[in-house]
């Protein structure tokens, strides 16, 4: 009780540190604004809005431990938030269904917040029977099938309780895990899906494993990644039998994906990786990447912002059917209707063949350059489903 007093009798000199770390954050005056929101725990280590700064302060100075803290502590103190409304006209309001696993679609570039009344609502946080705020759309921002899939099964119970318009149902997006999209997209028209199999770690150790693999398709050179990772993590090139065991040695679980390596070099060397977004049934070129590692990356590839690199991101951005081909953005198309996701996207390659070399497909991709398309684009699909619904 006396702790409590202490409190709220310096409630004022909370919010004053608090709106100074905002202040600071946004002045990417980072080291400062980290001071102000630890001080403001000190006085109160339930401030909320502390804790979501000091999340976003961490992450911008590469500590992914104390940021990842300091989110969960958030989620745990509001497990169901509201994000401030800036229009000025009758907003649609928006319930956002999140995992507190980091497995989440960035709604922060997708939903602008001048047509967006949104509740943020952390499924593995709320309780069974908890009260759905008034809401117009449910948008599932629970996006990893790897990382997430208990999270997905509490957030179709929750949808199940309404009768709203949902973007991203998470029936579909149990689909996109890896393994199983390339099991239904195998076979279609000019769409070329890389085998994979996902194992237990022991299977891919010891003689047996060449065997194993090989009866899966998949022969060296390979591929293997950890399943729920991204931008690269825990994932390598294996170049023979000798090589794989020191390749996954440091990768996290039980679990391990191998996959079939397909080469898309073009005749200079080179690995060209696109990225498109679905948005409804439209098809909104992100980024091409240039680079000489068979690993692209697009803000690390070696000759993205190269002439040659900007001009072909340039071309695929303005003309993506003209730049990779009418053959594989046919099968660009086939895989939008394939995935039945309101909000996806795809990482792919073309082949000397025309070919679309799929690398991977789902609800996490984020927006880039096309943030400004994605947005209106969400928006336009929005309104469209809740006409209908109004008349």
């Amino acid at each position: 009780m006396n702790i409590l007093i202490a409190v709220n009798g310096r409630r004022a000199e909370v919010v004053a540190l608090v709106n100074r770390g905002h202040r600071m954050l946004a002045a990417d005056d980072v080291r400062a604004a980290l001071e102000a929101y630890e001080s403001a725990l000190a006085i109160d280590p339930f401030e909320l809005q502390a804790h979501l700064g000091l999340a976003q302060a961490y992450r911008r100075v590469g500590d992914e431990a104390a940021s990842e803290r300091h989110r969960r502590d958030a989620i745990t103190l509001a497990p169901m938030r509201l994000v401030p409304f800036r229009g000025t006209n009758p907003p649609i309001r928006m319930l956002a269904l999140l995992a507190s696993a980091d497995a989440n679609v960035d709604l922060e570039s997708l939903l602008p917040t001048d047509v967006f009344a949104i509740t943020l609502a952390y499924v593995d946080a709320l309780s069974a029977d908890a009260t759905l705020p008034r809401h117009d759309a449910i948008f599932n921002a629970i996006g990893d099938a790897d990382a997430a899939a208990p999270a997905l099964a509490l957030a179709e119970r929750i949808i199940a309780r309404s009768d709203a318009p949902v973007l991203n149902h998470p029936t579909a997006v149990l689909k996109t895990r890896r393994d199983l999209n390339a099991a239904r997209l195998r076979g279609r028209s000019s769409l070329r899906v890389p085998r994979i199999v996902r194992c237990e770690r022991e299977r891919l150790r010891g003689s047996q494993a060449s065997a194993f693999l090989a009866a899966a398709g998949i022969f060296y050179p390979l591929l293997v990644r950890a399943p729920g990772f991204h931008n690269g993590r825990y994932f390598r090139y294996v170049a023979d039998a000798s090589a794989l065991q020191a390749a996954i040695d440091d990768f996290p679980g039980d679990e391990i994906y191998a996959l079939e390596f397909v080469d898309t070099r073009d005749e200079r060397g080179y690995y060209l990786k696109y990225r498109a977004l679905f948005i409804g049934n439209e098809i909104l070129p992100v980024h091409a990447a240039l680079s000489t590692d068979w690993k692209v990356h697009y803000d690390a590839a070696d000759l993205a912002s190269s002439p040659l690199g900007s001009a072909l991101d340039r071309e695929y951005r303005h003309h993506p059917r003209e730049r990779i081909g009418e053959r594989a953005f046919s099968a660009l198309e086939t895989l939008r209707r394939e995935l039945g996701l309101e909000y996806g996207g795809a990482d792919f390659g073309v082949d000397a063949g025309g070919n679309l070399v799929l690398f991977e497909a789902n609800a996490t991709m984020l927006p880039g350059k096309a943030s400004e398309r994605a947005r209106r684009a969400i928006v336009a699909h929005l309104q469209g489903l809740l006409v209908p619904r109004a008349q």
